[in-house]
């Protein structure tokens, strides 16, 4: 921009010495490790504005965005960063991410084609490197995304022969799956136990999958199998294909029915009929009513997705997520105290597990509800998990609704100090020193 500005006036541009703005780069990657994003973006941009010509500190700006889901935001930075080099396949890769996120699926498609295209030809000044690999995996998985597994499998062995991409072999085992599992399982094998937890877990499903369509009785229990598995790593149109092939295999099999349907609801796609098939095909098996529950509740159809929780737990009284899952209908009704009563018997059905704790308490504290329960349930969460950040955030907020500004300070200020990032607790000090006057503070929390 400052560039632009002085080529207006004709005057030259003068860029600063680069033993001037290196201190700069360490400040803004040192603010951005810390996740202190909106200081380090300032210092993206004031590089920037010292280095007209160049994409990079734009390039982070954008990024940053792009790990805060801010898609419009995201894609400006990187359209700057393109106007100065319009070849970059990092810039290009991140434009193609944020029209992703904002479900342009064919223009980020087009754009991660035009990235790797950039990396092909070398016309850029920027050395991609790792970059490379992962717009190749990005585009494998849209290929995936948009039912092109045959591109994708191309992408993916491409990868293979630069890198042992354990993303690479993953999507590779889950794509020949179905057809041979032998292949698949080779690649599953080929992912060390060191990499990221997300590959590993998948790698788990996958395999025991594969182990269930060997010895599966029929091809229509194999590809459900399958199916399922792909339903436990989301990987929703993978997931879509290979039940959508066990029903035609099988068109009575409730299972693959309803799994199908709570797959194309993750899709967007019609899947009523699917669901209700299923629970009328087997009307005492709670996992139809359970999925068409959610199904109702994603289409805020409240009280036929209370009824389908309700009949879920006739069938299966102790499953505590369907209860949480009764609460959120009933809150939504504004049914407080029936949402109150679902919650406490998901918090007694499983005691140990955190998260019903925490539901129990974001209630009482979301809906300014009975809030001396509400203190005591996070009390409880306290002594529970002492040293977790999210109990002692809710702890303190608790504290501060109740009208203990004291115990709430020294409840939120903890959480901070047990995890910096978390962002509710800062927005819950930020309060809490705004109440009491303390302005600046509080404008820092915020």
């Amino acid at each position: 921009m400052l560039g632009a500005l002085l080529g207006i006036i004709g005057l030259p541009v003068i860029t600063p010495p680069v033993g001037a703005i290196r201190p700069l780069w360490t400040k803004a990657a040192d603010l951005r490790a810390l996740k202190s994003y909106s200081a380090a973006i300032q210092i993206y941009e004031q590089i920037a504005r010292l280095l007209p010509q160049g994409p990079e500190p734009l390039q982070a700006v954008g990024e940053i965005y792009l790990l805060q889901h801010r898609w419009p935001l995201a894609e400006d930075a990187f359209n700057q960063a393109l106007a100065r080099d319009g070849d970059n396949p990092s810039a290009l890769a991140g434009l193609a991410s944020a029209r992703w996120g904002q479900g342009d699926t064919l223009r980020a498609i087009s754009l991660w084609e035009a990235a790797l295209d950039a990396c092909a030809t070398g016309d850029s000044d920027t050395k991609p490197g790792s970059a490379e690999s992962e717009i190749r995996l990005r585009l494998a998985v849209a290929y995936l995304d948009t039912q092109r597994p045959a591109e994708a499998q191309a992408l993916l062995r491409q990868e293979l022969t630069h890198s042992d991409s354990a993303v690479a072999h993953l999507y590779l085992a889950m794509i020949l799956a179905p057809e041979d599992t032998n292949e698949a399982r080779r690649h599953l094998l080929a992912i060390h136990d060191s990499g990221p937890s997300w590959i590993t877990d998948a790698r788990k499903y996958l395999v025991s999958a594969l182990d269930q369509a060997d010895a599966a009785g029929s091809k229509a229990e194999a590809a459900k199998s399958l199916g399922l598995a792909f339903v436990q790593v989301e990987e929703w149109q993978l997931a879509n294909t290979a039940l959508q092939r066990a029903l035609r295999l099988d068109p009575t099999d409730a299972e693959t029915m309803a799994f199908l349907g709570h797959v194309e609801a993750q899709l967007g796609q019609p899947a009523f009929d699917h669901l209700a098939a299923a629970v009328a095909a087997q009307p005492d098996w709670p996992m139809g009513h359970y999925l068409l529950g959610l199904y109702y509740l994603q289409q805020q159809a409240y009280e036929f997705a209370a009824e389908e929780f309700r009949a879920t737990l006739r069938l299966d009284p102790g499953n505590a997520q369907a209860q949480a899952d009764l609460a959120k209908a009933y809150a939504s009704l504004g049914e407080y105290p029936a949402a109150e009563e679902a919650l406490i018997k998901a918090v007694e059905s499983a005691p140990r597990d955190l998260n019903f704790h925490l539901a129990l308490i974001r209630f009482y504290s979301d809906h300014a509800y009975a809030i001396d329960r509400g203190l005591a349930a996070a009390q409880a969460a306290g002594d529970l998990a002492p040293d977790n950040a999210q109990v002692r955030d809710t702890l303190g907020w608790m504290y501060f609704l109740a009208g203990d500004p004291d115990k709430a300070r020294l409840q939120l200020e903890s959480a901070l100090q047990l995890d910096p990032t978390l962002a509710s607790a800062h927005y819950h000090v930020g309060v809490l020193y705004k109440a009491l006057g303390e302005e600046k503070d509080a404008r820092l929390a915020f």
